[in-house]
């Protein structure tokens, strides 16, 4: 996907990038027409931690949501992992209609939910990009601003992949 892109394949990819490549259309909370501005503060203000970000399938086109109140990382990651649930073709485990008939997209099942979290961790920080952060002493916090992801998700991809432990290993038998 990164060359596709023109990028190396251990350049930062942006969600947003990406989802203009599958043609997928993201907007934030503030850019859905109609929508109340009771509802946009009780998504903003009263309760912004209650989501990150959802899918929704309309015929052909897909379009991504995510929450403008966290920050950019986040939205990175979020976007991201919805756009794996694309990639990887996964469908809505459940979905309902309001009272008042709007649609409200409820779950993928645990084992899409996982896999969305590997394809969109691997998108963000494949193990080239690891293994370059590490060789070059790329402090944690300048990683996470060049490929914009949280500190949570660095350290899991991390630990995922083995790339500190491949490293030390390496560095012991050029010792030793």
């Amino acid at each position: 996907m990164r060359s596709d892109l023109g990028l190396a394949s251990n350049a930062p990819l942006s969600a947003l990038k990406l989802s203009e490549t599958f043609g997928v259309v993201v907007w934030n909370e503030q850019q859905i027409r109609d929508l109340s501005e009771a509802d946009i503060v009780q998504l903003t203000h009263k309760d912004p931690d209650s989501w990150s970000a959802f899918t929704m399938r309309v015929g052909e086109h897909h379009l991504v949501v995510f929450n403008s109140t966290q920050s950019a990382p986040r939205q990175n990651s979020v976007v991201m992992h919805e756009l794996a649930h694309i990639i990887l073709g996964h469908e809505l485990t459940s979905a309902s209609l309001t009272e008042d008939g709007h649609f409200v997209p409820t779950t993928y099942d645990q084992d899409q939910e996982d896999e969305a979290d590997w394809l969109a961790g691997t998108l963000l920080l494949p193990r080239l990009a690891l293994l370059r952060i590490r060789r070059m002493g790329i402090s944690d916090e300048q990683a996470i601003e060049e490929y914009s992801v949280s500190q949570q998700m660095l350290t899991w991809r991390f630990r995922m992949t083995g790339v500190d432990y491949q490293l030390q290993n390496a560095r012991r038998k050029a010792r030793g």
